[in-house]
């Protein structure tokens, strides 16, 4: 039994949640709304254990492949199991579960009942179902399905409180994530009539025989993927729907979309850049210059951006922006060196942009303030929850001894490597902007004092744990990276196909 458990991991793993997913409406007369939440939370740590499991695996034994049902490819689904896999799966386990412990201590408060409290916990379940197919999936037409279940989730998840400004924001998210997903099919469709395959290795054993017969018609279907995730990861100037959607969603739901969501269709575009045409095809076009340019303009750009915000939320929204260009600059390098630091980088920025979103979310909500200029002496009343917060924002800014601080450290590294001084410039630029954004927040809830002594309660012990983990998650990454870094590295040697598939 546990041999089979083992050997069919990699599609129990996504079972397991879309079973929760549709479990969970079929327990709407059920009383006990706690038991809901501890049933989410257990699939969850199933998920975090098979995460590790699956990195463990492909770190001692190379990467794999599974055949669902035991169809060979083309005919049957095909996942790939390697270090990518084991990576994003280890980043959606240590980020969903604080994230959920946190919601179950006010959701049916902030959704405004139980019934949709259900449904939240329900289609948190799916998103995370559909980025855990992402993660394993090796044909582009489950690439597309989980895509698309993902975007569904997320607006949905946007719009939990019922509100007028998250339903604006959900309609805006909801039209510009459906552009986004007509350009990926176009994308789709492209490599389908060049190769006539959906899977993955076949796409790119075709196009490395034939490519340079259509270099057009590729290079059209690359810039469809371009803009296709590129708006759905909002990178700039394609974000218009993120401030919004992030900032007027329920602190749960801001923290999964930021930290986690938009990372996830990132993997998607790397599995199709990289597993699906092929390292050597992407390198020769330009590609990999264009995000290198937009990712260097969205760290500087989303940072300005944030330093004009007053409202939290709004800031921090906008520090995704630049966030994900750091990713993308990572990207754009096309070295071991630079994927591995943007890989690095996904799994530091989620759990350190859950955090702030967690640690905002208590404030605007314990004290009624969501104006930073408001926040005045808040951490006096709300030490923990404030100094977590500080916490995130030394990792973010990319202070030593922070998780941040090791990735932007890999990109650097990269950058010199690649001999591009301007995006040495731009990540040390990034970094002082982070910091300009951010630390007056501390600077303002510490030692500002305010014109009357508030009275603010801190967050409840459950959502104090959440943070707290999460807190300490990025202290020990920032302490001890060596397993993680390895397992980022070989990451990106097996997406530029230094490393065989077995």
């Amino acid at each position: 039994m546990a041999i089979a458990i083992r050997d069919n991991l990699p599609v129990l793993l996504v079972v397991l949640l879309l079973s929760s997913a549709y479990i969970l409406p079929v327990l709407t007369k059920i009383r006990r709304f706690r038991l809901v939440e501890i049933f989410s939370v257990l699939a969850l740590c199933l998920t975090l254990a098979g995460g590790v499991y699956v990195a463990r695996e492909v770190l001692h034994n190379g990467a794999f492949r599974y055949e669902v049902g035991g169809w060979p490819a083309p005919w049957g689904i095909e996942l790939v199991i390697n270090s990518v896999t084991g990576l994003f799966l280890m980043t959606i386990g240590f980020v969903t579960i604080p994230i959920l412990l946190y919601a179950s201590a006010d959701l049916v408060e902030e959704v405004g009942s139980r019934q949709r409290g259900i449904w939240f916990l329900t289609l948190f379940l799916l998103l995370t179902a559909a980025l855990t197919g992402l993660a394993f999936t090796g044909d582009m037409f489950n690439v597309f399905v989980f895509v698309e279940v993902a975007t569904i989730a997320s607006c949905a998840i946007v719009s939990a409180r019922n509100d007028a400004a998250s339903v604006e924001a959900t309609f805006k998210y909801l039209m510009l994530a459906t552009i986004g997903s007509g350009f990926v099919l176009l994308g789709i469709g492209f490599l389908y009539i060049l190769t006539g395959n959906l899977n993955m290795g076949f796409i790119q054993h075709e196009l490395s025989k034939t490519w340079q017969n259509y270099p057009t018609a590729l290079w059209m279907g690359m810039s469809f993927f371009m803009v296709g995730f590129g708006v759905k990861s909002a990178l700039f100037p394609l974000h218009v729907w993120l401030p919004d959607a992030h900032s007027t969603a329920i602190t749960p739901a801001s923290a999964m979309l930021s930290s986690l969501a938009i990372k996830g269709y990132i993997i998607a575009l790397l599995k199709v850049f990289y597993m699906a045409v092929g390292a050597q095809i992407i390198l020769a076009l330009p590609i990999t210059n264009i995000l290198l340019v937009l990712g260097m303009i969205a760290i500087i750009a989303g940072a300005l951006f944030a330093l004009a915000q007053d409202e939290l939320k709004r800031r921090l929204a906008f520090s995704t922006v630049s966030q994900v260009g750091y990713i993308f600059l990572g990207i754009g390098l096309g070295t071991v060196q630079g994927l591995g630091g943007s890989l690095m980088h996904i799994l530091s920025h989620a759990i350190t942009k859950a955090l702030l979103f967690l640690a905002a979310g208590s404030i605007v909500k314990y004290t009624g303030k969501t104006r930073i200029s408001e926040m005045a002496g808040v951490g006096f009343q709300m030490p923990v929850t404030v100094g977590v917060f500080t916490v995130g924002t030394l990792s973010m800014i990319g202070i030593p001894l922070f998780s941040g601080f090791v990735s932007k450290w890999q990109l650097l590294l990269g950058s010199l490597q690649d001999g591009n001084y301007l995006a040495v410039l731009v990540l040390i630029a990034g970094s002082l902007l982070a910091a300009a954004y951010l630390l007056p927040v501390v600077r303002v809830a510490f030692f500002q004092k305010p014109e009357e002594k508030p009275l603010y309660q801190e967050a409840e012990y459950v959502q104090l744990i959440a943070m707290l983990f999460l807190a300490v998650l990025i202290i020990l990454v920032g302490m001890f990276p060596g397993a993680l870094l390895d397992l980022a590295q070989q990451a990106a040697r097996t997406l530029l196909g230094l490393e065989v598939l077995l």
